[in-house]
């Protein structure tokens, strides 16, 4: 063998030892799929990155850290499943998911101690993570998020879904919304805003909601919290009816309503009508303020 040959050899063998003294590699593959399908992807640890395309094929690339034992790929009658596999010890270490997928995918994540990404997926969207962030693009269609101990973003183009997302311990944080919303949280911030939303329900245990947007005709808006602030700035194309109670907190609004007193309990509520009533505001707190404004 020539000593440039020998070299080459040796360089190929110290890379490859060094690599697999680091514990990290790569995997890459592809598979076709259809337009309109389905892609399940899981990961137990570092991170789910998800990208709409026009393609008909499912993309991933991966790098593993030192203890996932490999990345299965499948599909089945238009359903493609990616999944992190961890060692039956269930001491893994890292992967890092870059996913490329049909734009128009039904697309479901599950993950835990995984941070997840996603954007230009214009199918339905369902994300759930463990101890991770999401944050996601919304494309139109309904999208369904629940996530424990980790912050959302959520950022749309004013195109009218079904928007259902929880957490239990991390904000929200969403921009050019519509359509119908329901979001909820146990100890965390609610900072919602809707280009034109139909009906609004948001609910929190232990954190502030505020609220700024446009409210269809004949929409319902809905918000309570037990002991945080309700701030909310929404007008309407036809007006509401409005319904804000508190038990402990102060009342104040941008119209020069006054509020009045609640009977023979303690607190205070507020009721009237601002433009021609067609629509529904309810708000309600047990010890926070409420702000309402008819005016973005």
């Amino acid at each position: 063998m020539g000593f440039s040959r020998l070299a080459a050899a040796m360089t190929a063998l110290f890379a490859s030892a060094a690599a697999c003294a680091s514990g990290d590699r790569t995997f890459e593959r592809q598979v076709p799929a259809q337009a309109h399908g389905v892609v399940d992807i899981s990961n137990v640890s570092g991170k789910v990155v998800v990208s709409g395309s026009d393609r008909p094929e499912v993309s991933v690339r991966a790098e593993l850290g030192e203890g996932v034992e490999r990345v299965d790929v499948s599909t089945d009658h238009g359903r493609t499943t990616i999944k992190v596999v961890l060692p039956h010890s269930g001491h893994g270490g890292d992967a890092d998911l870059h996913v490329k997928i049909p734009k128009d995918s039904e697309l479901t994540v599950s993950a835990v101690s995984a941070d997840v990404t996603t954007a230009g997926v214009t199918g339905v969207q369902r994300l759930n993570t463990v101890s991770g962030d999401i944050a996601a693009e919304l494309g139109g269609s309904d999208l369904e998020l629940k996530s424990v101990s980790g912050n959302v973003k959520l950022k749309g183009h004013g195109q009218p879904a079904r928007l259902h997302v929880s957490t239990v311990s991390g904000d929200v944080h969403l921009e050019h919304g519509a359509g119908d919303l329901e979001a909820g949280t146990v100890s965390g911030t609610l900072v919602l805003s809707l280009d034109s939303a139909r009906s609004v329900r948001a609910r929190s245990t232990s954190g502030d909601v505020h609220f700024e947007g446009k409210l269809a005709r004949g929409a319902d808006f809905d918000a309570t919290s037990v002991s945080g602030e309700l701030n909310v700035r929404a007008s309407a194309e036809a007006g509401y009816a409005y319904e804000v109670s508190t038990f402990s907190g102060d009342i104040s609004n941008c119209f020069n309503a006054t509020p009045g007193e609640h009977g023979h309990m303690p607190g205070h509520t507020l009721q009237g009508t601002r433009g021609d009533g067609a629509g529904h505001m309810h708000l309600k707190t047990m010890s926070g303020d409420v702000q309402l404004c008819d005016r973005k």
